[in-house]
C-alpha cells in the first residue's frame, strides 16, 4: 500500500535534522536533508498520522542518525514491536482514509452522471452504467472483446486532473481489449475504427475503491476518457 511504502521510507531515510527555523540551508546536504524531512512531514500530515509526536520522532531520529544505538531510549525487542504497532495503525488509518475518499467520490460521480444525462442529450448511458458521447463517428469495423486495439486517449478525473495520456507520451497504445478495465472493454466495442468517443466510467467499471495510480484522494473516482480508435489487430 502506498502509505506503508512512504512511511517505511521515512523511518529509514527521513533526514529531519533538527534545524532551527532561522538556520539557512547553506549546502546541498542541508537542502537535501530539508527536502526529505519536508516530504516525510507532509506525508504524515496528508495521511493523518497523528499518533506520532514530532518531538519524540526528532529525538529518536537524531540518535539513530548518529549511530548511537546504545543511547536509544527504546531497545529491542520493544523497538521492533513498536514499529510493527505503528505500521498496523498506519495501515488502518490508510484504509479509513481510502473508504472516506471513495464514499465522497462516488457521491460526486452520481451527481455528475445524472447531470450529464439531463444537460446533454447526446450522452448515452448503457445498462452497466457506462456513459458515452460520440465526438467523431468513424466508418470502420468494430472490435470484439478478444481483439487487440490501437488507440490514442486522454484520461482525467472529474476535477480535470490528467492521470494518463498516450497523447502526452507522443504515441498510441496497443492492448488486448479483454485485459483492461470493464468500462474500456465495453465502451470500445461500441466504436468503429476512426471514431472518437468520450466515456464517463464509474468506479464499478474502473478501479473500484482503489486510488487511481499515485493521484491523491482518487479512491472510488469516476474516470473520464476521450478515446480515438485507430485500428483493430494492427500489425
Amino acid at each position: 500500500m502506498r502509505i506503508i511504502k512512504i512511511l517505511s521510507f521515512s523511518l529509514l531515510f527521513a533526514t529531519t535534522i533538527t534545524f532551527t527555523h532561522a538556520q539557512e540551508l547553506k549546502t546541498t546536504k542541508d537542502s537535501i536533508g530539508y527536502a526529505l524531512g519536508f516530504q516525510v512531514g507532509e506525508s504524515f500530515f496528508l495521511n493523518q498520522i497523528d499518533f506520532v509526536t514530532l518531538e519524540a520522532y526528532l529525538a529518536g531520529f537524531e540518535v539513530g542518525f548518529k549511530g548511537n544505538r546504545s543511547q536509544a531510549k527504546v531497545k529491542e525487542p520493544e523497538l521492533s514491536e513498536l514499529i510493527k504497532r505503528f505500521q498496523t495503525m498506519a495501515q488502518q488509518r490508510q484504509e479509513e482514509n481510502i473508504a472516506r475518499e471513495a464514499s465522497f467520490n462516488k457521491f460526486i460521480t452520481k451527481d455528475l452522471m445524472e447531470k450529464n444525462l439531463k444537460e446533454d442529450k447526446e450522452v448515452v448511458q448503457t445498462a452497466s452504467g457506462l456513459q458515452y458521447k460520440v465526438l467523431v463517428q468513424g466508418k470502420g469495423p468494430k472490435p470484439t472483446a478478444t481483439d487487440k486495439v490501437k488507440v490514442h486517449y486522454v484520461g482525467t478525473l472529474y476535477d480535470g486532473t490528467v492521470f494518463d495520456s498516450s497523447i502526452q507520451r507522443g504515441e498510441p497504445i496497443t492492448f488486448p481489449l479483454n485485459q483492461v478495465i470493464k468500462g474500456w472493454t465495453e465502451g470500445l466495442q461500441l466504436m468503429n475504427v476512426g471514431s472518437k468517443y468520450k466515456f464517463w466510467i464509474p468506479s464499478e467499471l474502473a478501479y473500484g475503491d482503489r486510488p487511481v495510480g499515485q493521484v491523491p484522494k482518487s479512491a472510488g473516482s469516476m474516470l473520464i476518457f476521450e478515446v480515438e480508435l485507430i485500428a483493430i489487430n494492427p500489425e
